[in-house]
């Protein structure tokens, strides 16, 4: 089906593209706390903002596989960004005619349309390159996703701060359409064309066979698990940060931003590591995951809850999170031949965990700080089940 192009994929490009959903999911978070006074909605209420997000970020994994097969890669970037750019006009509209339900649609069709960009990076790269090259490529991809949340975390508090909630939608709306620039440049990788990949036989057929295969579903579901923290820390730390601990948007953003050098630290890590046996890596990356959430549980338990409680334990979290979630992706990868809708189905399933906690932790309505790494640790546990179900069997 797929045929190597000459020109080399941009791994910049790739970078920016894959980390377009990152971008929309977390960088209005400091702004939670105003949009849940705006609307005169709960805290959890305004947490289901991120959980939408994720909703439309999630689903949208299962559209772009078959869209790139059949139109190829590059349309089907061009398809997310004008259905992104759509749901980014939606979430600035929600302000004037004060719609916190637009609002609420709007982020999931943004995310719907964004998350083409994560299906499609993985899968010209897993075009590309070989199993060994695309692991290292992946590795690499993940300092996207160091660069670009905390950045998001930071400008979100700054305009937040400066400007106002709304005007996060408007930066939004700006990143989607300058990333026509490097979708442009890439090449396109498939020459020919499936056209029957959006056929409703062939596509359940597909999507069937690949959801059996207990191995990439097992470490696609790792790699959610491991998200899910993330996604947590980014809807719960700005009430934490900002509501507690009386931090302004601006400094909240610009303090949010210090965890995600440990995911740059981390990125960097998995590419020093990428010639070590994969699980002993994965096993690396749990541990230190479960070591700082486990801490920053018995720190926040006994009311020991302060910026360094918050930020230390998170930055050592975000330090294991690419090691354990870049591995876990690249070994699901070399799961299946079939890349387009492999990436599909493996980032559906890594991505739904982070609706599924971030959900919870909107619907628990409780306010303690200890419920942020309480979640966290549920994650781990699910995480350690999983593999012991799904993933001990490959093991030396």
């Amino acid at each position: 089906m797929t045929q190597k192009a000459e020109k080399k994929p941009h791994i910049l490009s790739l970078m920016l593209l894959s980390a377009f959903a990152a971008m929309g999911a977390l960088l209005m978070t400091p702004g939670l706390p105003d949009i849940s006074k705006y609307f005169s909605v709960s805290t959890g209420s305004a947490q289901f903002i991120v959980s939408s997000f994720l909703l439309g970020y999630s689903l949208g994994q299962l559209l772009y596989g078959p869209i790139a097969n059949r139109f190829g890669r590059k349309p089907a970037l061009y398809a997310g960004i004008a259905i992104a750019t759509l749901g980014s006009i939606f979430s600035i509209l929600s302000s004037p005619i004060e719609s916190f339900s637009l609002l609420i649609f709007g982020r999931f069709l943004e995310a719907l349309g964004a998350s083409a960009g994560l299906v499609i990076s993985f899968t010209i790269i897993n075009d590309f390159y070989t199993a060994e090259q695309a692991r290292k490529m992946t590795a690499l991809l993940t300092i996207g996703f160091a660069i670009v949340p905390g950045a998001a975390v930071a400008i979100g508090g700054i305009l937040t701060q400066l400007i106002n909630w709304q005007s996060c939608f408007y930066f939004l709306l700006a990143y989607g359409l300058t990333l026509l620039i490097p979708c442009q440049r890439l090449p396109e990788t498939i020459l020919n064309r499936d056209h029957t990949a959006l056929h409703y036989k062939y596509l359940t057929k597909n999507y069937w066979k690949i959801l059996l295969n207990r191995k990439l579903i097992g470490y696609a579901l790792c790699s959610g698990f491991s998200s899910a923290i993330i996604y947590v820390f980014g809807s719960e730390g700005p009430f934490i940060g900002m509501n507690t601990l009386g931090f302004s948007p601006s400094i909240y953003g610009m303090l949010g931003l210090t965890p995600f050098i440990g995911t740059f630290l981390g990125s960097l890590l998995v590419v020093y590591l990428s010639k070590t046996p994969p699980l002993q890596v994965l096993k690396f990356g749990f541990f230190l995951e479960l070591i700082a959430s486990l801490t920053m549980f018995l720190l926040f338990f006994f009311q020991i809850v302060s910026i360094w409680s918050l930020l230390i334990p998170m930055g050592i979290i975000c330090i294991g999170h690419p090691i354990l979630s870049g591995t876990a992706l690249s070994l699901s990868m070399n799961q299946t031949h079939d890349k387009a809708n492999g990436s599909a189905i493996m980032n559906f399933v890594g991505l739904a965990m982070p609706v599924i906690m971030t959900f919870l932790l909107g619907a628990l309505q409780i306010k303690a700080a200890f419920v942020m790494p309480t979640i966290f640790l549920i994650s781990l546990l699910l995480m350690f089940i999983i593999y012991l179900l799904f993933l001990r069997k490959d093991e030396p």
